[in-house]
């Protein structure tokens, strides 16, 4: 039952690690945060075409082939950018709805304020952005329909004055309908800026009903909150959620026009990607993956296309573009290096020796054990190369800690050194540092939680296989007690029992008895050999056998039926042990699936779509869900643990 408890609480130690490690690993991200789509994508005779849509890169950073990498199916192709400019060809529309209370909260200078602010913001939009206008106080007023004419937006804006209550959701939905007559079409890129500092007190429409027009129209709201008169921006946070937009507050004119600024930016650069379709993916399904390499970083977007069948081009290398190579190149190749670096290492590790003292001494006492292990008399103690490398031994054998590191790998039944067990543990660290490092982009997050996490594996593994000995130790002592039993009743003494349990080389008993054995020939009690045998091997039983030996030497009595009676007890419990453990494995599975569950899940779509993911790590509400979920895995772990332990 320990180790299943020790399991259990290990897979939440984990999820509560997972957590740590996210946290700490994605900041909240910020609102100039660089974004790209793939918009109209056009699939005709064996070519491939499709825009390319950034948002808030920077003007310093043009789309280039240099830039930019496309993948079929994880497959490199050769593709052309050309700037949206450049080409002369249409492309999907561009529009953006703005949407400004007018109510008579806002006041004349609050009106004065969003009119700067807008037309601060339409000014600063590409020209080929569409943009329309909606008002709305008591009821809402298209007062432009999406345009080019910036000229004409401006007078527009001139027009809007205070005065009414607020119809936001009414306006919401004017807006939507707005865009929706223009008849840009379905890869149209299509966007809503809402204005308002209060909440809806008119509007025939309900705030759900306007959360699913701007869904359903897949037209993202970005909302501002201007000097926010509302308890709660709950409805201004549930129009943003609707289509993927976001809540932006501001308190005075300068806060607006920063507010504006930033939205605009949502509006950047667009090219044109060309190419053919790569030989053997005519007429397949496959995910179109588009990455563009910013100051900060990559960013990446795809979709799914299904190419046409018609004249198809061989793969070509994108030249210039190294970066647009597999993702797993790097780490393989890192992988291989450390794997080429830690064989050698374990292999010099593996020549150190205890030196011509410790190795004599060893030899002494290996001739009081079975004679299978003891080592030929003329065996040179030092080797040339044991002495070469004595300067490892001293670097990691040495230290306060080194004999319970020999002690714990002793207990094991691990045949490593203490040097070569502790420069395992600084390859597995090494090894975690460089594979979260490539995971996480940041070596300054990756090497310390890889370091940590290398050192926590190597530790479990060795409690694993301490206790797993243990175990086997227990299970074998019934056996081991019925053999001595009967050798007593054939007139063996009970050291000659003994020695006979070593002979069966039964490990780990027959090894733990022959040490016992070996200390009796250096002047110890066989009662306090099998003492201390009991003591290393944390075995209840053999503590009370060991006390009935004693009180048997004192008072006599028939110790092979006293040994006969344990066995029954021991086998006994031990069956009963096994009953319920299977009995309780059934709860045992279900905590396990249910603490892993999230955790892989959310593992694999990090991995895979992390855009998905990201508002869960890179908002301050995604980040308190995420530590509350950790939280709750952690308590659920512990109840299931508490509800399917039995004490046997």
């Amino acid at each position: 039952m320990s180790s299943g408890r020790s399991r259990l609480t290990a897979v939440a130690l984990g999820a509560l690690l997972l957590v740590g490690v996210t946290a700490l690993g994605a900041a909240p991200a910020a609102a100039d945060t660089p974004t790209v789509q793939i918009d109209g994508v056009e699939v005709t005779d064996g070519h491939v075409r499709f825009v390319l849509t950034t948002g808030h890169l920077p003007s310093d950073q043009p789309l280039t082939a240099a830039g930019v990498a496309v993948e079929a199916n994880g497959m490199p192709v050769a593709a052309t950018v050309t700037p949206v400019a450049a080409t002369g060809t249409p492309v999907p529309p561009r529009a953006v709805m703005v949407v400004l209370d007018t109510s008579g909260s806002m006041g004349a200078p609050g009106i004065v304020a969003a009119s700067a602010a807008a037309q601060s913001f339409v000014a600063g939009l590409p020209t080929d952005v569409l943009v329309g206008l909606v008002t709305f106080a008591t009821g809402p007023a298209l007062l432009l329909a999406p345009t080019a004419d910036r000229a004409g937006f401006g007078a527009a804006l001139a027009s809007a004055t205070s005065g009414g209550n607020t119809a936001l959701y009414d306006a919401v939905r004017t807006a939507v309908a707005a865009l929706d007559a223009a008849g840009l079409g379905a890869s149209a890129q299509r966007r809503v800026v809402l204005l308002s500092d209060g909440d809806d007190t008119t509007s025939t429409t309900g705030l759900d009903e306007a959360a699913g027009l701007l869904a359903a129209g897949r037209v993202p709201a970005d909302v501002v909150a201007f000097r926010y008169e509302g308890a709660d921006a709950v409805a201004l946070r549930r129009l943003a959620d609707a289509a993927g937009g976001r809540v932006l507050a501001a308190e005075d004119a300068a806060q607006l026009s920063a507010v504006f600024a930033a939205i605009a930016d949502t509006f950047t650069q667009r090219a044109v990607v060309e190419f053919d379709v790569p030989a053997g993916l005519a007429g397949v399904s496959v995910e179109l993956r588009a990455s563009v390499v910013t100051g900060t970083g990559t960013i990446r977007t795809q979709t799914p296309v299904t190419f046409s069948t018609g004249p198809a081009a061989s793969v070509r290398p994108v030249a210039g573009t190294e970066a647009a190579a597999p993702g797993w190149q790097l780490p393989a190749v890192l992988g291989v290096i450390f794997a080429a670096v830690l064989l050698v290492a374990l292999a010099l590790a593996g020549k150190v020796n205890d030196g011509a003292a410790g190795r004599r001494l060893n030899l002494q006492f290996d001739r009081y054990g079975p004679a299978r292990y003891a080592a030929p008399h003329d065996e040179p103690l030092v080797t040339p190369v044991a002495a070469r490398d004595g300067w490892l031994d001293r670097l990691l054998g040495a230290g306060a800690g080194a004999q319970l590191v020999a002690d714990r790998l002793d207990l094991a039944g691990m045949t490593f050194t203490v040097p070569r067990w502790r420069l395992l543990r600084l390859g597995a660290g090494l090894a975690a540092s460089i594979a979260l490092s490539v995971l996480f982009g940041n070596p300054l997050l990756g090497v310390p939680v890889g370091a940590a996490l290398g050192w926590l594996v190597t530790r479990g593994y060795l409690g694993w296989r301490i206790k797993h000995r243990f175990a086997a130790f227990d299970d074998q002592l019934p056996d081991v007690l019925q053999m001595v039993a009967g050798s007593l009743q054939s007139g063996f003494s009970l050291g000659q029992a003994f020695n006979g349990v070593t002979r069966e080389d039964n490990q780990p008993a027959a090894a733990e008895f022959a040490r016992a054995l070996a200390e009796t020939r250096i002047g110890v009690t066989l009662e306090d050999a099998l003492d201390r045998t009991a003591i290393r091997m944390d075995n209840a039983d053999l503590r009370w056998v060991v006390m009935a030996v004693r009180i048997q030497r004192e008072v006599g009595g028939n110790l092979a039926e006293v040994l006969l009676t344990t066995v029954e007890t021991m086998r006994e419990r031990a069956r009963t042990r096994r009953q319920v453990k299977a009995l309780s494995a059934e709860g045992k599975l279900s905590g396990y699936i249910l603490v892993a569950l999230p955790i892989v899940i959310g593992s694999f779509l990090f991995m895979t779509r992390r855009d998905y993911m990201r508002p869960l790590y890179g908002t301050p509400v995604g980040l308190v869900m995420l530590v509350g979920a950790g939280a709750m895995i952690g308590i659920g772990a512990l109840w299931m643990r508490q509800l399917v332990k039995v004490e046997v």
